[in-house]
């Protein structure tokens, strides 16, 4: 569910690039650790590139500070909207108030 959120959500982030699988060689990773051993349902690798980005709308240009701050706040919002839809009724607001909140978020997210 992150994921998707996330492609919703960030620019640079790509679903297309993501991998779900355990492959032999990362059984000893983090995550997979995390998950088989503490039972983590949750438990994801976000890389970013040193080459540059090839779709979206940093197609071609490298990532800076810029877009990894950008990257971050994104990711920031996607944890919110995931908790929200995890705890709808905690989040039992009137639609203007959410309306308000969302309009804070975004701006608070573009980096100058």
């Amino acid at each position: 569910v992150l994921p998707k959120i996330l492609s919703q959500t960030a620019p640079a982030f790509c679903m297309g690039s993501c991998s779900f699988v355990v492959e032999k060689s990362k059984e000893s990773t983090a995550r997979v650790v995390v998950w088989r051993e503490i039972g983590v349902q949750r438990s994801y690798t976000m890389e970013s590139t040193l080459c540059g980005c090839d779709q979206g709308k940093y197609k071609g240009l490298q990532i800076g500070t810029r877009e990894l701050e950008e990257m971050g706040a994104k990711f920031c919002v996607a944890l919110l909207r995931l908790k929200r839809m995890a705890s709808p009724l905690e989040y039992n607001l009137p639609s203007g108030l959410l309306d308000i909140e969302n309009e804070l978020i975004e701006s608070s997210c573009k980096v100058t």
